[in-house]
């Protein structure tokens, strides 16, 4: 059994400075399949780059008994499939060629540096690796032809599929897993949870519920206090957590009224005191010469009574802060609202026929779909099958092939993007251009736990998940019949996916949307377009 273990940790970062851990300890064992979760910007992914080695603290220790492999790594997308997942695991093929060159050299000194370079290639399991890559391949239902072709061909999930791989094919190493279900579909995230399930060790940021729970056996959840550990999957640790938030919630009055009662206790004692105070000098007014003795008596008396009273509201305020330290972890979100035009017409969209073609190849064939007020559709489908293709036809950015798309003049939509559309510059310009209100703004984006000063930071420096709740609330803000809704779920963390679906069942808003996460779906949808 091996651990990895965080003593005392912080860091930030600096232009502009973003505090992200303060005094963190945690231990993990590399045997847990665990799950990282907790709000966007809370240091998922600071966390796996720190145990990556790619950032350091900036105080406190970090002790790891492994080495670690980071996904997503950076990839030549210019290579065919299997030299990418090579060298994303080590310098196998420099080491190849190199080795040639030696043996072809023939020297005494050419065959010592071919012996060294050998030596680590067998140590990392050169002559092995190709068939171990096959075999994970395998069991991720992926074809061994796929590793002859370009990289840069496969669809966002081959390429997921295919370079989670190389966390897999050897011993020794932990994986560092950063939201992977981004670009699978349904079937796709299926596969890789089991795939996961069946590793012994790794730590893994995800927000998809389902895909947590088929995966993960222990949950570390960054809380708004601390950072806690919970065996089990992720429904366990939501129930647990919710467990200890319905005992905050029904030990919060008592807590407040507690503080209101030491906060009277203390006020009273310090009148009292000063009461004391002011009869001694009522008393030496009114006795004359016999008064210094009194003065004395009561003075000494008012002395104690005030040091009681200083004593006491030292006490009081050590249990004020044990009381309201109970309360910490607790999220205190604003209510999410999502609104919608009442005046809406019954029949929002009307899709007839539709066929879209590229190069000569169907992509959507003979599509017919009516949008009512109120509908909630949820489009899914493997990656391919046409659900973006969909959205830029209703859109009108791109033209169909035949068949009709009729949406009334006066009938607005909005639309959320699979990748942001602000992801660059600073918020107020964009709001500014856009003439959208700051403070609405703020009210919606405080309500996914996106505060401070975040308005002071450019977008480049938000986390993934940040600038897909700036893309929702850009879309939220907009004055709209139904809204177009481009896989929304992607980096959003767990507890604004719940707010979401609960303002989606409150507010009914009329929603057309593709999604992979198939709580998100079952929890909202009225309707399912299967492509």
């Amino acid at each position: 059994m091996s651990s990895i273990i965080l003593q005392h940790v912080d860091f930030n970062y600096d232009g502009p400075y973003n505090d992200v851990f303060t005094d963190l300890s945690l231990v993990m064992d590399t045997s847990w399949r665990t799950g990282l979760v907790g709000r966007n910007g809370q240091g998922k992914s600071t966390l796996l780059n720190l145990l990556a080695g790619h950032l350091e603290p900036s105080a406190g220790s970090l002790e790891l008994s492994e080495q670690t492999l980071y996904f997503p790594m950076p990839v030549d997308r210019s290579l065919n499939t299997l030299d990418a997942i090579l060298d994303a695991i080590a310098p196998f093929r420099y080491w190849e060629a190199r080795m040639e060159e030696l043996l072809a050299d023939g020297s005494e000194q050419a065959l010592i540096e071919y012996s060294e370079i050998q030596e680590q290639y067998q140590a990392r399991g050169g002559y092995e690796i190709v068939a171990n890559i096959e075999q994970e391949f395998h069991r991720l239902d992926l074809p061994s032809s796929m590793m002859a072709r370009p990289f840069g061909s496969l669809s966002g999930g081959e390429q997921t599929r295919a370079m989670i791989t190389a966390l897999f094919v050897q011993e020794g190493y932990f994986a560092l897993i950063d939201e992977p279900t981004n670009h699978l579909d349904i079937r796709g995230r299926q596969q890789m949870a089991a795939y996961l399930a069946s590793k012994p060790g790794f730590l893994l940021v995800s927000h998809d519920r389902r895909f947590l729970d088929e995966a993960i056996d222990h949950v570390v959840s960054i809380n708004l206090s601390d950072v806690r550990v919970n065996r089990g999957n992720y429904t366990s640790w939501k129930t647990s957590m919710e467990e200890i938030e319905l005992h905050e919630e029904r030990t919060r009055t008592n807590i407040e009224r507690s503080v209101k009662q030491l906060k009277r206790a203390a006020l009273q004692r310090r009148e009292g005191s000063l009461s004391r105070e002011r009869d001694k000098h009522n008393n030496d007014a009114s006795k004359g010469g016999s008064a210094l003795l009194d003065k004395g008596f009561i003075g000494h008396r008012a002395a104690k009574q005030m040091k009681k009273a200083l004593n006491f509201e030292r006490r009081v305020e050590g249990q004020l802060e044990e009381k309201q330290s109970l309360l910490k972890n607790k999220n205190k979100s604003r209510e999410l609202k999502l609104e919608t035009r009442e005046d809406a017409p019954e029949i929002l969209l009307g899709i007839h026929n539709l066929c879209v073609s590229f190069d000569e190849k169907p992509i959507i064939e003979d599509l017919s779909l009516s949008l009512h007020k109120g509908d909630r559709i949820a489009v899914v489908g493997p990656n391919g099958s046409g659900k973006s293709t969909l959205f830029n036809v209703i859109a009108g950015d791109l033209e169909a092939g035949s068949g009709v798309v009729a949406r009334a003049g006066h009938v607005r939509y909005s639309r959320a993007y699979q990748h942001p559309l602000w992801a660059r510059g600073e918020i107020r310009d964009h709001l500014s251009k856009a003439g959208y209100d700051e403070t609405r703004f703020r009210q919606i984006l405080g309500s996914f736990g996106v505060r401070g000063d975040v308005f002071d930071r450019p977008l480049e420096t938000y986390s993934e998940g940040q600038r897909k709740k700036v893309d929702l609330c850009r879309s939220m803000m907009s004055d709209a019949e139904f809204f177009l809704w481009d896989e929304p779920m992607n980096y959003i963390d767990v507890l604004s996916r719940e707010q979401i679906e609960k303002a989606i069942l409150e507010f009914q808003p009329t929603i057309i949307f593709i999604e992979h996460d198939v709580q998100f779906v079952e929890q909202v949808a009225t309707g399912i377009l299967s492509l």
